[in-house]
């Protein structure tokens, strides 16, 4: 049995004992969760040039919820930094991200891919995606 003293002296040393240096806080992992061209592109103000002029690819979206939305409860509106409002998240693959973005995870979206060609409901294509 290890008497005071001992357990003292013990505990004394311990403190000269350097402490393992903490590891550094990891950068966020990035995940992809989808690419999809934007639901709604030609009802909305992406179709307008000034707005469609500048949009860049690479730019980043905001992904804002609309579960109030009479059409749809999952609705992910996408809209610019400036906050035009350039259409939806496809409504067959909006039930998951809407869920994440419910739960508060912070969730984004950039510009992948623009056609001024392509019909207009193919004109512009968007990654989302979410840092862990």
């Amino acid at each position: 049995m290890i008497g005071r003293r001992d357990f003292f002296k013990v505990l004394g040393l311990a403190a000269l004992i350097p402490a393992a240096p903490l590891k550094p806080a990891s950068a966020g992992r990035r995940i992809d969760l989808l690419e999809v061209h934007i639901a709604g592109f030609q009802y909305h103000e992406g179709m307008s040039a000034g707005v469609f002029s500048m949009l860049k690819r690479g730019g980043e979206l905001c992904l804002r919820r609309e579960p109030d939305n009479p059409y749809d409860p999952f609705a992910i509106a996408m809209e610019t930094q400036a906050g035009n409002k350039l259409g939806y998240l496809p409504r067959r693959i909006n039930g998951i991200p809407a869920a994440i973005l419910d739960q508060g995870v912070t969730t984004r979206a950039e510009i992948v891919e623009i056609d001024a060609l392509a019909p207009p409901w193919e004109r512009v294509l968007v990654r989302v995606w979410q840092e862990v």
